[in-house]
């Protein structure tokens, strides 16, 4: 049986959201489901509207499957392009935040933080940091866990477009190169140089393009933000706009920035990239280190408790409901057994002696067969558990006891991967499933996976 991760990206717009649910194996990446729902007519119009119409989840939420990350627009963020004189991931995190700090209006203690890594040399790296208001994210969170539906990611839809382009278009390895995003709910710039971004910028107040003060205010916004990267990046002539749209872009506006830049504007269909969702989801899937994450850690803590209650809860039922049944069916068991023992031990004096003899033989038999069976031999259970051992975990000890149990202890890269191989092990048919879990400072472990018994033991 193959390791594999589900991932289950939502987008949503000012008309749909959108799903995809991806299944990543070893060897391949696949997409198991995609859709979309229609927004409840005039949602958005209504005073003081939710963030996200949680209704919708209610028809849609049998699908998902695995970690659920939902996108953020750029409007809803704080993005700024960092240069920072270090490689080391402890000292970036602190410039980040000291850095975030300065330029942003809201205290630490109302944001969530996090940052991408862009570029990186030696002693250099470059580094998108993002800032999301807390009490959005809180409310966004919120909205969802009515309908049964926990966030594990929040992701930027500004970086899920970028990923998509970089995968499915020719991204220019040099020179300036402007890309323009319009789409419902994402309007924003990203400025690369030599294939790397040095800008992300959001444009959230210019949608209107029958507005000619808009456009103006469009080319204007391009105009300032070219100037402001010239104190630390230099100036450089721009190569080209790639203006990606869902909508027709107005032929005065693409005078207006030509005038701006002189290099040339291409127009793309935004409908042609994959859908945002299941950008989401490869985002997701192909997680590093280095990863924008804005959901706050104690939702994370709060989902694994939440889940180890619900655990705890049906093994109770579950025990109280077994025992309540012994006991019924052993009184039931014994007032019918006392009836009769006494004829059942007259009749087993006459057949003991021949019973014992073949009873002997049957064990001799079983005991042959049990040490000629290699179908479940230590090598054939260390095969099975190196196939099903995920990326960044190792075995360290493996102690196999014939017709009981195996022994492991190993590290992992986090505990999320660790769970994920508990849980693949004790799917496996050629166990009895796992116990005695353990994982300490969240990359140790230890587990008991149990062989199935012997027939000689079954009897």
């Amino acid at each position: 049986m193959l390791f594999y991760r589900h991932t289950t990206g939502i987008h949503y717009t000012d008309e749909i959201v959108e799903w995809a649910v991806l299944r990543k194996t070893r060897s391949e990446t696949e997409t198991l489901h995609e859709g979309s729902a229609p927004i409840p007519q005039g949602f958005f119009e209504q005073d003081e509207s939710p963030l996200f119409p949680a209704e919708v989840l209610t028809d849609l939420r049998k699908n998902f499957r695995g970690i659920i990350t939902v996108s953020l627009p750029s409007s809803q963020l704080l993005m700024r392009v960092l240069e920072l004189p270090s490689s080391d991931p402890d000292e970036i995190n602190g410039m980040v935040e000291l850095q975030m700090d300065q330029i942003s209006p809201f205290p630490a203690d109302q944001l969530t933080l996090s940052y991408e890594l862009l570029e990186e040399t030696e002693n250099h790296s470059r580094v998108l940091a993002v800032a999301a208001p807390r009490n959005a994210v809180d409310d966004l969170g919120d909205l969802f866990k009515t309908k049964n539906v926990y966030i594990r990611s929040l992701d930027a839809e500004i970086l899920a477009w970028w990923s998509l382009l970089t995968a499915h278009s020719d991204i220019p390895s040099e020179g300036r190169v402007i890309f323009i995003l319009e789409e419902h709910t994402e309007f924003s710039m990203i400025i690369i140089d030599d294939g790397v971004p040095i800008c992300f910028r959001s444009l959230e107040l210019f949608h209107n393009f029958t507005d000619e003060d808009v456009l103006h205010e469009i080319a204007e916004e391009l105009r300032y933000t070219l100037l402001s990267l010239e104190t630390e990046y230099g100036h450089r002539d721009t190569r080209s706009i790639e203006f990606w749209s869902e909508s027709d872009v107005p032929e005065a506006l693409l005078k207006m920035l030509g005038k701006e830049c002189a290099g040339q504007i291409t127009l793309h269909n935004l409908g042609t990239l994959p859908s945002l969702a299941k950008g989401l989801t490869l985002r997701s899937a192909d997680r590093t280190a280095h990863h924008i994450e804005l959901v706050p850690r104690e939702w994370i803590e709060l989902q694994r408790k939440k889940r180890f209650m619900q655990v705890a809860t049906i093994a109770a039922i579950a025990v109280l409901s077994l025992w309540m049944a012994v006991v019924g069916i052993t009184g039931a068991a014994f007032a019918i057994q006392k009836g009769s023992f006494n004829r059942v031990e007259k009749e087993a004096a006459k057949y003991s002696g021949p019973a014992r003899a073949a009873q002997a033989a049957r064990e001799e038999m079983l005991s042959l067969e049990k040490y000629a069976d290699h179908s479940r031999s230590a090598l054939e259970c260390l095969r099975e558990i190196t196939q099903a051992l995920p990326n960044f975990v190792e075995i360290t000890s493996f102690t196999y006891t014939k017709g009981k149990a195996i022994q492991l202890s190993g590290t992992g890269d986090g505990s999320d991967p660790i769970y994920d191989y508990f849980q693949t092990l004790g799917e496996l048919e050629l166990f009895e499933g796992v116990e005695n879990t353990k994982i300490k400072e969240n990359t140790r472990f230890s587990i008991k996976v149990n062989l199935p018994k012997p027939a000689a033991e079954d009897l």
